[in-house]
């Protein structure tokens, strides 16, 4: 019963945008560093480093003891607040290819610096184009585009973040080049949070069929390609035609999903491809 009651809090947040946690979060842009990646609160933006963190640490506003992407305060409310809600939003994954085979012919440290490298580049350009980023697990990092963060336009922005993302043409400290796959899709989805055992670690997380389309379209779109399905470009009002298309078969769903693939010398957000 009190995560149904939470329901339509977290609708507000991620659906709407809170008016209160967006104030936080403009405020908090404020505070530096001001370069990105940042290291701060995935939801209210307090930076945990520097002066800003300094400023924020004085007002007992420090980094969650629990969770790393949390700061305290932002920790304390959801567990005061469990639940969550349904969204439409757009998901974004990416992630390396042969990963294990890179892993086997190099050192362990020498791996661990790549895959640093790798999320450091992934998360600044998700952070450039306002994602929302879920979690930097084995290969993959994983965000989303809710409307109570980026807009309506949470659709183009993912979008972007692909496009973004294939230009960077992430590489290792060494220039080794990093091939790597994205997947992009816009549907419904619960957005809430989740507790670790007995309750000790809590996180929000994003769940759902529309969740696994998206990562099943990184996982089959070869190196160097964005999967966008056709859903999320519709939402993003972008026209697509001209675009190889592909009918793929995701595991575990009986219907083929249509998705358009770019690449980045193929970008949709170009004055020429704007939908009227």
């Amino acid at each position: 019963m009190t995560e149904l009651a939470n329901e339509e809090l977290w609708k507000t947040i991620f659906a709407v945008g809170h008016p209160q946690l967006k104030s936080y979060q403009r405020v908090h842009r404020t505070l530096p560093p001001w370069q990105l990646p940042r290291d701060e609160c995935r939801m209210c933006f307090a930076p945990f480093t520097g002066i800003g963190g300094f400023l924020m640490r004085a007002r007992g506003v420090g980094r969650s003891i629990t969770n790393e992407f949390w700061c305290s305060r932002c920790n304390s409310f959801i567990r005061q607040f469990p639940g969550g809600a349904e969204v439409e939003l757009s998901m974004f994954f990416v992630d390396i290819r042969g990963s294990v085979s890179i892993a086997e012919r190099l050192r362990p440290a020498d791996f661990s610096r790549l895959m640093s490298s790798f999320y450091a580049t992934a998360t600044k350009t998700l952070m450039e184009d306002d994602g929302f980023i879920l979690d930097l697990v084995g290969d993959e990092v994983m965000a989303c585009f809710p409307p109570g963060f980026v807009g309506e336009s949470h659709a183009r922005k993912a979008i972007k973040a692909a496009e973004d993302l294939l230009k960077a043409k992430p590489s290792s400290p060494d220039e080794e080049s990093m091939p790597f796959g994205i997947g992009v899709h816009t549907g419904t989805v619960y957005m809430g949070t989740i507790s670790g055992s007995e309750g000790g670690i809590q996180d929000v997380r994003a769940m759902g069929d529309n969740v696994n389309v998206a990562a099943r379209l990184a996982q089959m779109a070869g190196p160097g390609e964005a999967l966008v399905s056709e859903a999320a470009l519709k939402a993003a009002n972008l026209s697509f035609s001209g675009l190889e298309s592909r009918q793929l078969t995701l595991k575990g769903r009986n219907e083929p999903i249509a998705a358009r693939v770019i690449h980045h010398d193929s970008l949709m957000l170009s004055a020429e491809n704007l939908a009227a």
